[in-house]
């Protein structure tokens, strides 16, 4: 064997030693882009059913709460939008319950610990709503306190459900233009001979 056949052969074992680790990086790289791929796709999917399936993409409680007042992320633009116009819903039923709870046990002349957890039935369904205990509170002392007090004298609560609403409606970035006392506390209509305690103003929301 001459020299240059040697030589030749040394570079066609060259050529293909480099062919096949380029052949092994090109598979290595497909894995990679097709788990990548997967890994995306699945993510879509998952996204897709939970925005499908569920009213409010799969969150309920304190992490609904988190996501509305910005503390949860992981939501794009569009979808945090859709999901602030159902949770409007939401948190006026949770305010207006727990008004109306506190009403009623005054009416009973009985209080209980308020808890800052409900369930609230909305037409996309039913979902677990959250806030934090000292708003909960409040709402609900303001009913058990308007039960029991002349509304001639209702200012110092109307201020103090203003005080929680504003709270609540700021944090969660909703529309706190209106008192909540306008609505869940309007001025007294007649009452009628059927003997509830439901609280004045209250009804049909």
């Amino acid at each position: 064997m001459t020299v240059m056949d040697a030589l030749v052969n040394a570079l066609m074992a060259i050529g293909l030693l480099l062919i096949l680790i380029l052949i092994i990086y090109l598979i290595d790289r497909v894995n990679s882009i097709e788990k990548e791929t997967r890994q995306v796709m699945n993510t879509l999917a998952e996204n897709s059913a939970r925005t499908t399936t569920t009213p409010f993409m799969g969150l309920s409680g304190k992490k609904l709460w988190d996501t509305m007042t910005g503390r949860e992320d992981g939501l794009d633009a569009e979808s945090l939008a859709q999901l602030r116009s159902r949770y409007q819903l939401v948190l006026s039923k949770h305010m207006e319950a727990l008004y109306q709870e506190g009403y009623k046990d005054g009416f009973r002349g009985v209080m209980v610990e308020p808890p800052n957890t409900k369930q609230v039935s909305t037409s996309k369904g039913t979902v677990e709503s959250w806030i934090p205990s000292a708003q909960a509170n409040a709402l609900y002392q303001c009913g058990l306190s308007a039960s029991q007090t002349p509304e001639a004298d209702w200012g110092p609560i109307r201020s103090s459900m203003d005080e929680a609403g504003q709270y609540l409606l700021t944090k969660t970035q909703l529309d706190a233009s209106s008192p909540l006392s306008d609505w869940l506390m309007p001025a007294a209509v007649p009452n009628d001979s059927s003997g509830t305690a439901e609280a004045p103003g209250a009804a049909g929301h």
